[in-house]
């Protein structure tokens, strides 16, 4: 199923009659840059449900017009998109996926039927749920929310390395959480401002991508209510000592892929301890720092003399989305890549 940006949804291609459970996986669901879909009908559900390329099938909870509005970005491991609709409508999983939905419920509300469970979301709450165990959701009229998925190995590997050794067990999280407190409301906000970013972005091909999935994960267990609290790990007494060994690492590896526990690691310590330290000792985060020496890097070349295009600079430090290059360049900078290359910036 693919959608016309700004217009109805529709079909491209013929659509299959096989059953849906003989159905190979990538003939129901895809990968995409940006979707959205906009559905007015029964037909247009219809034509939804039929041709694929979302994990989930839609029907309606009336018997009035629909009224549902959904645009995001999708991976096999890592999604977010947003959901408005005026009607109401109820949703059933296609497949199976080691995946964790989150959905926060910005108004209306949701029902949830896990096995056996049913789990009530309002305005003002967050639901959590491993996309295996979801058997339906039905939305209520005028609902809106912000929703991601991430996978469960990246969670499992992120709660390791938050404890400092290997479980077995996965984190037991509540099922529906408040978001009133102050790091609910920032995951809420990080979703948010991702699926606003990525709407322009995507996250295809982003260098950055495994290392958002990382700092979700650390965000998510550390803001999340859990049903066992997470050991607290302790705060290392030489900030600067292992401080200098993460920027000696950061500098090492800048045009490589960077994740926090490899930083961590070479720094010697846990990635919370990491996060403390850059916070304490720099007022900024490992991602602000990282982003910053990679401006850093694109400017010396830009002002070197360098022939290469302004995107292949760009590309080559890890920036595949221009625009947020240029932004990015011009709030550290003062002044565009081009106007850099020609002299005029400092």
């Amino acid at each position: 199923m693919r959608a016309r940006p700004g217009g109805m949804a529709h079909r491209t291609g013929a659509v299959s009659d096989m059953p849906l459970q003989d159905r190979r996986r990538e003939d129901i669901w895809f990968p995409q840059s940006f979707f959205r879909l906009r559905i007015a009908s029964a037909r247009q559900i219809d034509e939804v449900n039929a041709s694929g390329g979302i994990a989930v099938n839609f029907s309606r909870t009336g018997s009035g017009a629909a009224d549902i509005e959904i645009e995001g970005t999708q991976t096999a491991s890592l999604s977010f998109w947003s959901t408005r609709s005026s009607s109401g409508f109820l949703t059933v999983p296609k497949f199976n996926a080691d995946l964790l939905t989150l959905r926060f419920v910005e108004s209306g509300r949701m029902i949830r039927r896990d096995s056996g469970r049913e789990h009530l979301g309002s305005g003002g709450y967050a639901m959590l749920v491993a996309f295996e165990e979801m058997r339906n959701e039905e939305a209520s009229g005028d609902f809106a929310a912000v929703s991601g998925t991430i996978s469960r190995a990246s969670l499992m590997a992120s709660y390791e390395v938050l404890e400092g050794a290997p479980h077995g067990a996965f984190p037991q999280l509540e099922p529906v959480a408040p978001m009133d407190t102050p790091p609910m409301r920032a995951l809420h906000l990080s979703f948010r401002a991702l699926q606003a970013r990525l709407r322009r972005a995507g996250i295809q091909s982003d260098l950055f991508r495994t290392l958002l999935e990382e700092i979700l994960s650390y965000q998510l267990l550390t803001a999340w209510p859990g049903k066992k609290p997470h050991r607290e790990a302790k705060r290392v007494s030489r900030h600067s000592h292992h401080l200098g060994r993460a920027l000696d690492y950061i500098d090492g590896h800048l045009s490589q892929l960077l994740r926090l526990s490899d930083i961590a690691a070479a720094a010697g310590i846990s990635v919370r301890s990491l996060q403390i330290s850059f916070q304490a000792e720099l007022g900024r985060t490992p991602t602000q720092v990282i982003a910053d020496r990679r401006l850093d890097a694109a400017h010396r070349d830009l002002a070197g003399g360098s022939d290469d295009a302004v995107g292949a600079v760009a590309r080559r430090w890890g920036f595949t989305h221009m625009g947020d290059f240029g932004r990015r360049y011009r709030e550290r900078f003062g002044c565009t890549p081009t106007q850099t290359r020609r002299g005029r910036g400092s």
